[in-house]
């Protein structure tokens, strides 16, 4: 079942002379609970991209769909709401708010809108991602991956349709990036998460199920689309 759709979606940026076009017509169909990686060098366009579909930017042109909901009918406040409930995002730094405990972070998206967490599903993200024994625990009382699984469970709490990850091994060495793919990947077939992972290295591509390789704006490839 398709969760996610772009059709002709551009971004431009500038005007005139000095405008510069970050996306160039995007088409882009996901389907639910599938892992996407989305590959390209500095440049190509694939933050772009992540930031529309989680609502953070809007496209100049063109049309975004998630889970039934057009976004380019969303005003500032109804985008972040969408945003804290249906779109996930997860960046290389962590944006864990240091003077919460890690239980309160992973909680906080809740907590905006009055919400209490089903305790079933808590238990269960915080198990699977390995950081039941942290709960109590500050940001800086962990490790970089640690922190990471912490932005993770964060992100996943709302149940979003997508969860957008930036770059999220960016920052960490090669044993917590493992890691944190490993953890991503745990979400994606445990929790039947929808993952759309952005990079710009291939070997943390590879770990997808299907790769969409963008350059100037544009997608050049798209291989292992689930049927």
């Amino acid at each position: 079942m398709e969760i996610l759709r772009c059709e002709g979606v551009r971004k431009v940026y500038g005007s005139g002379g000095s405008q510069v076009t970050a996306l160039d017509g995007i088409d882009l169909s996901v389907n639910r609970g599938e892992f996407v990686a989305i590959l390209g060098a500095s440049g190509s366009g694939k933050s772009t991209l992540l930031h529309i579909l989680g609502s953070v930017d809007k496209p100049t042109d063109g049309k975004v769909i998630i889970d039934g909901t057009d976004l380019s009918g969303l005003n500032q406040t109804q985008a972040a709401i969408f945003r804290r409930r249906k779109a996930g995002l997860v960046y290389q730094f962590y944006n864990l708010i240091p003077t919460l405990t890690v239980r309160k972070n992973i909680l906080m998206p809740l907590a905006l809108d009055k919400k209490k967490p089903n305790q079933e599903y808590f238990e269960k993200i915080v198990s699977s991602l390995g950081i039941a024994d942290k709960l109590e625990a500050l940001p800086n009382q962990l490790s970089g991956g640690e922190q990471q699984r912490a932005a993770i469970a964060r992100s996943l709490i709302y149940r979003p349709a997508l969860l957008l990850a930036d770059e999220p091994t960016g920052n960490l060495d090669q044993k917590n990036s493992r890691e944190v793919v490993d953890m991503l990947k745990l979400s994606n077939r445990n929790l039947e998460q929808t993952i759309l992972l952005v990079t710009h290295d291939e070997k943390i591509a590879l770990e997808a199920e299907r790769i969409i390789t963008m350059e100037d704006g544009r997608i050049i490839s798209d291989t292992g689309r689930r049927k």
